[in-house]
């Protein structure tokens, strides 16, 4: 049986009456009109022209189509490609370029200018796509560690609503129209082929390597669309990959380490008798004192050692931060007896946990890496320093916990690589307790129990939640956690995370309910790893206004943590911290003297006491500022970490022995 295909009329006006009907009953009729009408007008355009004639005008259609998918490229990302010409030309010149390559490759091959449109433009509009839907469920734009994540994002997927909406259906009718565009000529007809691929070869190396030799000086953007809009979806994009590459810092050699390690040699690290610490409470901003006056405990003194047991719990925040009339409900607010609290910045926004993760661990910031990085998957590729190994070679048990599944961030590979002896993941719950099929934070925190019991020295215990991880879908079995907002109707996302966080408020009442009662020295760390990615519009809403300056895009950057003892300590309020400096406020806390990496932290908190992958708060200014702009004594301590932390990651040969050694081994005056 042979199938007829249908003619290049039917098809124009089929797929006319197709966009009227799907603008008009997505009520959008002002494009359903538009778009109807251009198809059946086109249906009626036939260009029969003579060979010559018709091998020119198909190559005219051929850039102009181009030209005009920089446009559905735009329009599936949800920008508009008028706004990066007007930001930045060269930028604009080098995302079309960008577009043209593959089409010109295709080209080079087929000889077939319509194919070789129809399919080279698909694979990045598909990229536009992605980064659409990335945007719609997180509230910033796709990077290259988005498909380092691509396991976590499959076995998340079903809390994504994945509905088709305007900005897609306009992408890709306007890709059918341009293609239709190409069937009003006759297939052309080319008699000098062997030139014409060497020219379209040509034009296809010239493409690319103008549009790459552009990316490293592009100024990289992931907040909300700002990338798209300056730079092009796909210029901002690449760039972000180009930028991921291993880069020295200026001026650097590990002799310059050797120097800055100088001025913190210390005797091996050891607990102090006194485990009950107390805190400056001149400045909130600063960890106290670099020397623990406390006389240093003996080798067998194991047992003196206070249990650590740190949460970071999935997507908690404080959105009363934004406006507190919003509610000031969360638990951690009511602990004020033998407790540190307050804010801290995270580097990430509604996803990139495990980079929250590895500022704690680690001490490091994602201040020197380019947006989208995840140093776990990227750079981690053999033991590294972290609090972890450190605390192992003091003489605690070490274990990280995670209720999902063990490929996530490839923490099975990593965990054991930052000094966990042992690491546990979803298979190792009993999965009794579970919303939106995740496990509760309540039976992780009663697994962390069992394993606080049957611990046979000092406990440090790393979890990682997933409870609260979006997206925030409510469905027939999570609508009765979802918690009426009555100032805020309209956002059923954000009330069902509103519910989730106070089931984890609850399990969180568990967790030190029971320590309480424990005789034995406990000190329970608690933090959230990143606001959740909820609809923009609510936190405007909340906030009042856009986020615009760097100041106002940090408040969706502030997660809460507190340190929580069962025994008498100093309590401190803080105003605002960073991650990468928790670990001064633990080790402190816990009365084990400070690291000499961690002393280098605390110097560097006293000149900048928060920062993240945006900016750092700047004690000089008093106001947050760009890295670009920093000077003086801050510069100074920037350029040295930034140092430091280069070397603790790529230096394995040169590590600094210093810095970046454990107890374990005898300290040393000089790496080499």
């Amino acid at each position: 049986m042979k199938i007829r295909i249908p003619s290049r009329r039917t098809i124009s006006i089929a797929l006319g009456i197709i966009a009227f009907c799907t603008f008009t009953a997505m009520g959008y009729i002002v494009a359903a009109i538009p778009f109807g009408i251009a198809f059946v007008l086109l249906s009626f355009v036939k260009i029969d022209a003579e060979p010559k004639k018709n091998a020119t005008y198909t190559f005219i259609w051929f850039f102009i189509a181009c030209f005009l998918s920089t446009q559905v490229s735009q329009s599936f990302a949800d920008t508009h490609i008028g706004l990066v010409i007007i930001a930045h030309w060269r930028n604009f010149v080098a995302e079309l370029l960008m577009l043209a390559t593959l089409p010109l490759l295709l080209f080079s091959i087929t000889l077939k200018p319509r194919l070789s449109f129809a399919v080279g433009v698909i694979p990045l509009m598909l990229l536009s796509l992605a980064n659409y839907y990335i945007f719609t469920f997180r509230g910033n734009e796709l990077n290259p560690m988005d498909f380092l994540a691509i396991g976590i994002a499959k076995n998340v997927a079903g809390n994504y609503d994945f509905s088709w909406s305007f900005n897609p259906t306009c992408g890709l009718f306007s890709y059918l129209f341009i293609l239709m565009m190409g069937f009003c000529l006759k297939p052309v007809e080319l008699h000098r082929k062997k030139i014409v691929r060497i020219v379209a070869a040509i034009l296809c190396v010239a493409s690319a390597s103008i549009s790459i030799a552009r990316l490293p000086s592009v100024y990289v953007m992931s907040w909300e669309k700002m990338g798209s809009t300056h730079n092009g979806f796909l210029v901002n994009f690449f760039a972000q990959i180009i930028t991921t590459l291993k880069q020295t810092p200026e001026g650097y050699t590990y002799q310059l380490t050797d120097e800055i390690a100088e001025r913190y040699i210390v005797q091996p690290p050891t607990a102090t008798a006194d485990t009950a610490a107390t805190l400056d409470s001149t400045t909130a901003d600063t960890v106290l004192s670099n020397t623990a006056a406390a006389d240093t405990a003996s080798a067998d003194s194991a047992a003196e050692l206070p249990s650590i047991i740190v949460i970071m719990d999935e997507a908690y925040a404080d959105i009363s931060t934004l406006n507190p009339e919003f509610g000031d409900t969360l638990f951690y607010k009511s602990l004020h007896k033998n407790t540190v609290k307050g804010l801290a910045l995270s580097s990430v926004y509604g996803g990139g946990t495990a980079n929250s993760e590895y500022e704690f661990l680690t001490g490091n910031s994602m201040a020197f890496f380019n947006h989208g990085i995840s140093v776990y998957q990227m750079y981690i590729k053999s033991p590294a320093y972290s609090m972890a190994a450190h605390l192992r070679c003091l003489g605690y048990e070490t274990i990280a916990t995670h209720p999902f599944h063990r490929q996530g961030w490839s923490r099975e590979t990593i965990w054991p690589l930052l000094g966990f002896e042992t690491t546990t993941f979803l298979e190792d719950y009993p999965q009794k307790k579970k919303l939106r099929d995740y496990v509760t934070d309540q039976e992780m925190f009663e697994y962390i129990v069992d394993k606080f019991e049957h611990k046979k020295k000092p406990l440090f215990l790393y979890g990682v939640t997933m409870q609260n991880h979006s997206g925030y879908l409510p469905d027939a079995d999570s609508e009765k956690l979802q918690v009426p907002l009555k100032r805020h109707p309209g956002y059923p996302d954000a009330e069902l995370y509103t519910g989730l966080i106070r089931e984890s408020d609850k399990a969180l009442k568990y967790l030190l309910g029971y320590f309480e009662q424990i005789k034995e020295k406990v000190i329970i760390v608690f933090y959230g790893d990143h606001f959740p990615g909820l609809n923009k519009e609510f936190y405007k809403e909340v906030y009042g206004k856009e986020f615009k300056t760097l100041r106002e895009r940090q408040k969706l950057y502030k997660v809460p943590f507190f340190i929580w003892t069962n025994y008498e300590s100093k309590s401190l309020d803080v105003p605002l911290t960073s991650l990468n400096y928790l670990s001064n406020y633990v080790y402190k806390i816990a009365g084990i003297e400070l690291p000499a990496y961690n002393k280098f932290l605390s110097d560097m908190q006293q000149q900048i006491p928060a920062m993240n992958s945006w900016g750092f708060y700047s004690s000089a200014h008093h106001k947050f500022l760009n890295y670009n702009y920093a000077d003086g004594k801050e510069k100074k301590m920037l350029e040295q970490y930034k140092m430091l932390q280069h070397n603790s990651i790529f230096e394995t040969d040169y590590r600094n022995k210093v810095f970046f050694t454990t107890p374990c081994r005898e300290p040393e005056s000089s790496l080499r």
